[in-house]
């Protein structure tokens, strides 16, 4: 993660045996031991980003060491996210920013939104700047993506596209959570040597095994899968770690799982477990927290604080094979310490990251670091504006059409609907919630064309470039004029969100990284998101983040219809049906 140089390990031996001062001295905390799972007094000497000695001495202290006073503090490891998402709305550098000052040290950022954005060489600009960002990242690279390449215009990313990444980057970690699991258990050749291939370079392989029965389990397990963050249930737990496999218990902004669980994790081994996010929205980071507060969530809920605190630090740590690295306050590792009030209260009073004090008391200190402009570069739209002509849903003869009824937040199902016509055009239902829903990837012009119910925003165009997986260009609504506005009005800023009703751009928000990413800090980004959702809710729409929902219409690992380049899947049937 950083590499010491000769130089470094003899300064690092020197500072150790007490032959120099350190460059940084906290004295007298109390050091959680998560080896062992004991408080103990200490002092910790600090030699640039590395550990250099933990126990009772007290060094030579320098005119340029920056002694700080741990007494009556706990110095616990940084935490560790072992599955987060930084790269929607936000980008990395930002959500390091504010992620840092909650005691977030290293993520594990599942980077396949990103990835599929900005390509495989928008991906390399980021990985150069990342050893500026405010925290060390480790990177999930995707196998398959899109999902389902067959229905949804090809895979975006080739073999040796990945394998440039494994074989380049140490940082790629794992293979990115695999969610179309039946391609395993098919017996796909495409995604099996994709495993292979990162099994070789000795990668993890992130799973998304929601729904899998032991037996399917079995198999997935028997592939080369070797965690999932989906168990839901006791027994969905309770089978994952009698497989072999690590098991992720997520707390994030869509979904907690930590309520049902940790009754059972509190009682059970708990070295093969980890708590993680599993992405958090901006306001959320801003008003409740981020790896500290999945852990104060999980003491609420029954754990004990050392036993959640190791959950996020060397369990994680040993899983990616950092441990070595990160994961514990022990010499040679790197000086990643936050100083705690008490362990009940997880949120930090400092954070110190790579041997600096990066934020004190939920301030950043640190420089922020810029984020690589890469607009749109290594994965251009080939096309900049759109006509009213493409928007036309031809009449088909049928009495009703199946339209994607929003269940909840992500959650889709199925309705029919009554077909209204003009013509040889099938018209949305205004009146009804039944609207218009088209989807093109950017690489090429192939729009699938659907009906959506349950937005409940009355807005006559809505067009964004969000559009899990391959976020190419979503346009949804009930005026053709007012949809074709807010397309052209998206790919006029480059990526971003569009809404507009009778002619008029109601608000229009600027994504200018891999039209996926924002330039803006969190908070005002928080502010942003939010201003386009209240419009939503004034407008009628009842949906607790309609941008959200609306963004994950075409993500095809999620029950039951989606949007597709080809047209209305259904997942489970695996099939275009409209």
């Amino acid at each position: 993660m950083i590499e010491k140089s000769l130089k470094d390990l003899k300064k690092l031996i020197s500072v150790s045996n007490g032959e120099v001062p350190p460059d940084v001295l906290i004295e007298g905390a109390e050091v959680l031991d998560v080896y062992s799972g004991c408080l103990y007094p200490a002092n910790i000497w600090i030699s640039k980003s590395w550990i250099a000695y933990v126990g009772p001495k007290r060094p030579l202290v320098g005119e340029e060491t920056l002694v700080i006073d741990g007494c009556g503090k706990v110095a616990v490891p940084g935490y560790i996210d072992a599955h987060g998402h930084a790269d929607l709305f936000y980008n990395p550098s930002t959500f390091a920013d504010l992620a840092v000052t909650k005691g977030a040290t290293t993520v594990f950022s599942d980077a396949h939104d990103m990835i599929g954005a900005i390509g495989v060489g928008g991906f390399a600009e980021v990985l150069k700047a990342s050893d500026k960002f405010a925290l060390k990242y480790l990177w999930g690279a995707p196998v398959t993506y899109p999902p389902y390449p067959e229905v949804e215009g090809g895979d975006l990313l080739s073999l040796d596209d990945i394998r440039q990444l494994f074989s380049t980057y140490r940082e790629c970690a794992a293979v990115s959570e695999i969610s179309p699991y039946m391609r395993i258990l098919k017996n796909e050749d495409a995604i099996l040597e994709r495993l292979l291939m990162a099994k070789s370079f000795g990668r993890n392989i992130e799973g998304h095994t929601l729904g899998a029965s032991y037996d399917k389990l079995n198999t997935l397990v028997a592939a080369g899968i070797t965690s999932c963050h989906e168990s839901t249930k006791e027994d969905d737990l309770r089978n994952r770690l009698r497989l072999g496999l690590y098991v992720m218990i997520r707390h994030s902004s869509i979904r907690s799982d930590l309520e049902a669980l940790c009754p059972v994790v509190k009682d059970l081994p708990k070295d093969s477990m980890m708590l993680v996010s599993d992405g958090v929205f901006a306001h959320d980071l801003i008003n409740k927290g981020y790896m500290d507060f999945v852990i104060k969530e999980a003491i609420r809920f029954g754990l004990a604080p050392i036993d959640a605190i190791k959950m996020c630090t060397l369990n994680p740590a040993r899983y990616f094979k950092v441990d070595g690295e990160v994961g514990s306050i022990t010499p040679g590792r790197i000086a990643d310490i936050l100083l705690l009030e008490h362990l009940e209260n997880p949120t930090p009073i400092m954070i110190i990251e790579r041997g600096r004090v990066a934020a004190e008391n939920g301030h950043l200190i640190t420089e922020s670091a810029p984020f690589p402009d890469i607009g749109n570069i290594h994965n251009p739209y080939v096309f900049n504006s759109i006509d009213k002509d493409e928007l036309v849903v031809e009449r088909k003869d049928r009495d009703c059409i199946p339209v994607i009824s929003i269940v909840d937040r992500t959650v889709t199902g199925r309705i029919d609907a009554p077909v209204r016509t003009n013509g040889e055009r099938v018209l949305p239902l205004r009146d009804l919630d039944v609207r218009k829903a088209l989807y093109t990837r950017r690489d090429r012009k192939q729009w699938g064309k659907g009906f959506v119910y349950g937005i409940g925003a009355d807005i006559g165009g809505i067009a964004l470039t969000i559009g899990h997986e391959s976020h190419g260009l979503l346009v949804l609504g009930f005026d053709d004029d007012d949809m074709v506005l807010a397309a052209n009005s998206v790919l006029r800023m480059g990526g971003g969100v569009a809404l507009v009703d009778k002619g008029e751009v109601l608000h229009a928000f600027r994504l200018p990284y891999g039209a996926v990413m924002s330039d803006l800090r969190i908070g005002e980004l928080a502010r942003e998101l939010e201003k386009i959702n209240g419009i939503m809710r004034v407008r009628g729409s009842t949906l607790d983040d309609p941008l959200w929902t609306i963004g994950f219409l075409t993500f095809t690992s999620i029950v039951e219809l989606r949007l597709t380049v080809s047209g209305v899947y259904d997942v489970k049937k695996g099939e275009i049906i409209f």
